[in-house]
């Protein structure tokens, strides 16, 4: 049973991970708890339904990566928003705006026990991202009828 155990974590332990962690956000709005992830060699599957998006799943893809971006408000546990975007691997810049945002996939999501829960496209705000090389700048400004609290994020990846 240990010699089990053991083998199960070596193999966990041992395979390569497409998922890479990025350290919390600083300046998260709101006073609330943000966590970014990158997603490489990762495409954004998203299902449809009339207008909204009902499901956001992914699947590997050597040529794209996902960025995803959580906040939880602090007072409101059960409050939660989510942004989703996809890049491709090998970039310089790219400059999305309003309707273009739909280029990279870009959808905004409402996790709470209230009227506007779900996904939607964000279909008027600004995308910036820029390769350093080293690094990627991102600023995202998000503009919608809904009230949510993420409007603008800025990061270095």
């Amino acid at each position: 049973m240990i010699y089990k155990s053991l083998l199960l974590l070596l193999v966990l332990t041992g395979c390569k991970s497409s998922q890479t962690d990025l350290p919390v956000l600083q300046n998260c709005p709101g006073n609330g708890d943000c966590e970014v992830q990158v997603f490489k060699e990762t495409k954004l599957l998203l299902q449809k339904e009339s207008s909204e998006i009902s499901d956001v799943s992914f699947e590997e893809d050597k040529d794209f990566q996902v960025i995803f971006i959580k906040y939880k408000d602090s007072k409101r546990k059960e409050y939660i928003e989510e942004i989703y975007l996809q890049i491709p691997s090998r970039f310089r810049e790219i400059h999305s705006k309003n309707h273009s945002l739909n280029n990279q996939k870009v959808v905004f999501g409402k996790i709470c026990d209230c009227e506007e829960t779900g996904f939607t496209y964000v279909n008027h705000g600004e995308l910036v991202i820029i390769n350093n090389k080293e690094t990627i700048s991102l600023h995202l400004e998000i503009k919608s009828d809904k009230k949510h609290i993420i409007q603008i994020i800025d990061l270095e990846i």
